[in-house]
């Protein structure tokens, strides 16, 4: 899939929701990947600043040409901004 900016689930968009929306992401490879749930939504500002981790995400196991069928999973609680509760060690809880 060759998109002008973004990705989500094999459909181009303009944007990710980085700093907006229901759903807050953060982008690698010029595809949008949802936050983990446990990091707090910040209004107006980046919620997790996550990377894709081998097996956790879908742009390590598909060809970038292929068409998602399941969703990218969210990626770990410590890639998150602020917790959304407590935070133990490096991950939010």
């Amino acid at each position: 899939l060759s998109c002008r900016h973004y990705s989500r689930r094999g459909v181009c968009v303009a944007a990710c929701h980085f700093a907006q929306g229901e759903t807050r992401e953060f982008a690698q490879g010029g595809e949008c990947f949802e936050c983990h749930p446990e990091c707090e939504r910040i209004e107006g500002n980046v919620t997790c600043n996550g990377s894709v981790r081998p097996g956790r995400g879908p742009a390590a196991a598909v060809p970038s040409r292929q068409v998602l069928t399941r969703p990218p999973a969210p990626q770990g609680a410590d890639t998150c901004t602020r917790c959304a509760r407590y935070r133990d060690g490096p991950h939010c809880v």
